[in-house]
């Protein structure tokens, strides 16, 4: 039942860290065996007859950058050394139209266990990078001296695929200097006094807010079962922040509520958890773990742009308890045949956050799909939130099977 509310490529032989990495299921026929590439899905060209994508940039836009010069270091588990970083943000007219994040001098010995959200003065959290797990096998993903830039007019994820248990999970792990897309895989709550609110995988997501105040960076480090790696980000990091008259109206945001109870419907089966997250520079896929019936709960959403769009997704089970809840989206859904017309889904499954992309054809709608895994544990409630910045085409970088992306010619 539902309310409506929502430079060459690196080989890592990885593990996830003991006791922290989400279940997934034994057994899993995976079609990537350590090294190869995935395969990924070229960006669409427009149709004739399809409209060009709207400016992202609307008249009048200015941008301003704004820094802090205080470095951030990591020496153990937990808050960074400044904590949170604030820059004010000061003199600027308008409205939030687009917003950049930049890391500065950044040298650490494994990026995967490193959190960074970025809070604006509105209050709205962003999720930069970072995820529920990180690496505990060497070699790990490093940097030294690297300039990282957060925009959603990346090309491609700060992402990688690992081996574990003879399966692959999905790390975010930013290193060489270059422009990444946002994204926080299976958020954490940050440590305290962080805002404990529902964190937003695009930076469009700020589009429309105030500029002036003070634009906060939550930076942590999660704990590892390996030694615990230790870095900084030496010289600080900046913010820059375009501003104008008016929103550029890119941004698309939905938020849905539902429950799981003995009202529902059955669905056949579920999906496997194979640990892919689906991004949208990835085919879709699905295979089927069992046909065990599980009660499920589906929210339909009409076409939300006439171009090919990146849809992001962030599911909240917190509330559900029990055991684990699953989400896949659809092209069409049937509950007797869950596997076919897949779109994505985050390849885990849990009892908090989750959250994954695909890609929507123009005019496209779909379904989103939340199951129960054991039979009879119900969810009196979780919150599905659904973003895309519609002025943007999907990225169509590729993604090796373990290892890092590909990195791009240099600007």
């Amino acid at each position: 039942m539902q309310t409506l509310l929502l430079a060459a490529s690196l080989t890592f032989a990885v593990t996830a860290a003991a006791g922290s990495a989400p279940p997934i299921d034994a057994g899993y026929p995976t079609d990537l065996p350590e090294g190869v590439l995935v395969p990924a899905v070229a960006p669409e060209a427009p149709a004739a007859a399809e409209p060009p994508y709207r400016p992202i940039r609307p008249a009048g836009a200015n941008t301003t950058r704004f820094c802090s010069n205080d470095a951030l270091q990591f020496a153990t588990n937990g808050p960074a050394s400044v904590y949170p970083s604030d820059i004010t943000v000061a003199g600027l007219d308008g409205v939030v139209t687009d917003v950049q994040v930049w890391m500065r001098n950044v040298t650490h010995a494994d990026t995967s266990t490193l959190w960074l959200q970025l809070e604006s003065p509105d209050g709205q959290v962003v999720g930069l990078t970072g995820s529920a797990y990180s690496v505990s096998g060497s070699p790990f993903p490093t940097a030294s001296h690297a300039d990282w830039s957060f925009t959603d007019q990346a090309s491609s994820y700060a992402i990688f695929y690992g081996a574990a248990e003879n399966h692959y999970l999905i790390f975010t792990a930013p290193m060489a200097s270059r422009a990444y897309l946002p994204r926080n895989f299976t958020p954490l709550q940050q440590p305290a006094p962080a805002p404990a609110t529902l964190p937003r995988q695009l930076l469009s997501s700020l589009e429309g807010s105030h500029p002036n105040g003070s634009w906060r960076l939550w930076a942590s480090q999660i704990a590892t079962d390996a030694p615990q790696p230790s870095g900084e980000i030496g010289d600080g990091w900046c913010v820059d922040v375009t501003t104008a008259p008016a929103s550029s109206d890119c941004y698309f945001s939905a938020t849905r509520s539902g429950t799981i109870d003995a009202a529902d419907a059955l669905q056949t089966g579920r999906l496997w958890r194979d640990g892919r997250a689906a991004i949208c520079t990835q085919t879709p896929y699905g295979l089927l773990q069992n046909t065990v019936p599980v009660r499920y709960d589906r929210q339909d959403f009409a076409p939300i742009s006439d171009q090919p769009v990146c849809l992001n997704v962030t599911a909240d089970f917190s509330q559900c308890g029990g055991d684990q809840f699953q989400i896949a989206l659809y092209s069409s859904y049937d509950p007797a045949a869950p596997n076919t017309g897949v779109l994505g889904h985050p390849g885990i499954s849990n009892n908090k956050l989750i959250s994954f992309s695909t890609r929507l054809a123009g005019n496209q709608g779909f379904t989103a799909v939340v199951n129960e895994l054991t039979p009879g544990d119900g969810c009196p409630n979780y919150d599905l939130h659904v973003e895309a910045n519609t002025c943007l085409p999907p990225p169509g970088d590729r993604i090796f099977g373990d290892g890092l992306e590909e990195p791009p010619p240099p600007p």
